[in-house]
């Protein structure tokens, strides 16, 4: 039998690689010379992720008996304000429900997303206990090789009022292209080395994390849809009016993943820093 030893190693370094923790620092120099400064802390146990600390939040992780996520808890320190989240799997550990609790307007509210799979289609409905509306949001999405292709949103006539096209290379996402409503067109590019970020979706999603993490990623901001690319995003343009480009820099260990992030934006205006460390 054939073998391929540096794919073997790859699959050992890959799975011998864990995160023990993220500092992440914003400043934003716009109205303070100084800077106004924002730090956050990731923490995670065995690789997977823990909590997720900004000034006075704190988010809490806790997985399932199978190691996938199962709920968060943000809370805010001094307060009783507390946002929750559960996530429901089923026998393939494909995610079939999100649900969403948390204060708007002063007022309790829970929405809850609710994922069918058939075939080549995952239809995504969305409803707020708040809202008189059956449906608040309507979605499908197209899955092609086991990854997310295409995204429409239909109104209450079931009318397609929005679809964006996603384009890959390299298992990374290149392109989110809008074809109806925004036509504009985002575009990545990425280095050739292994990304943090994809540890940490994978330890958390299991194998379906590629379809997954996009799905989430419109309700929760801690999951970017990006994350499921194999590489680091490097820059970010957009043909949109309102752009704002990024360009990144990055520092690596001796196995190709990074130690440092370096983001400036609007001619250094916003600059975020970000340090990993690993087991």
């Amino acid at each position: 039998m054939m073998t391929f030893p540096f794919l073997i190693q790859s699959q050992v370094q890959e799975n011998s690689v864990k995160l023990k923790q993220i500092n992440i620092v914003k400043t934003n120099f716009r109205n303070l010379k100084s800077g106004e400064i924002v730090n956050k802390t990731i923490l995670f146990k065995e690789g997977k992720l823990i909590s997720i600390k900004t000034s006075d939040i704190i988010q809490s992780f806790f997985y399932n008996q199978k190691g996938l996520l199962d709920m968060s808890v943000k809370e805010r320190q001094g307060s009783s304000w507390k946002e929750v989240i559960n996530y429901v799997y089923d026998k393939e550990e494909k995610l079939i429900k999100f649900s969403k609790k948390y204060e708007e307007n002063g007022e309790l509210v829970t929405k809850t997303v609710t994922i069918t799979y058939e075939g080549a289609r995952v239809k995504v409905a969305t409803k707020k206990s708040t809202s008189h509306e059956s449906l608040v949001e309507d979605i499908e999405y197209i899955v092609e090789n086991g990854l997310i292709v295409r995204r429409s949103s239909r109104d209450r006539n079931q009318q397609i009022v929005s679809k964006t096209e996603y384009v890959y290379g390299k298992d990374n996402i290149l392109r989110h292209k809008g074809l109806l409503a925004d036509k504009s067109i985002k575009s990545y590019t990425f280095d050739d080395k292994n990304s943090a970020d994809l540890l940490i979706v994978k330890n958390i999603f299991g194998p379906n994390y590629k379809v997954i993490v996009p799905l989430i990623s419109f309700h929760e901001e801690e999951f970017d849809f990006q994350s499921i690319s194999n590489n680091n995003e490097l820059s970010f343009t957009s043909t949109s009016a309102n752009h704002m480009g990024r360009s990144v820099k990055y520092k690596y260990n001796n196995l190709n993943y990074p130690i440092y992030y370096s983001l400036s934006q609007e001619n250094g205006i916003l600059r975020t820093e970000k340090t990993y460390f690993y087991e």
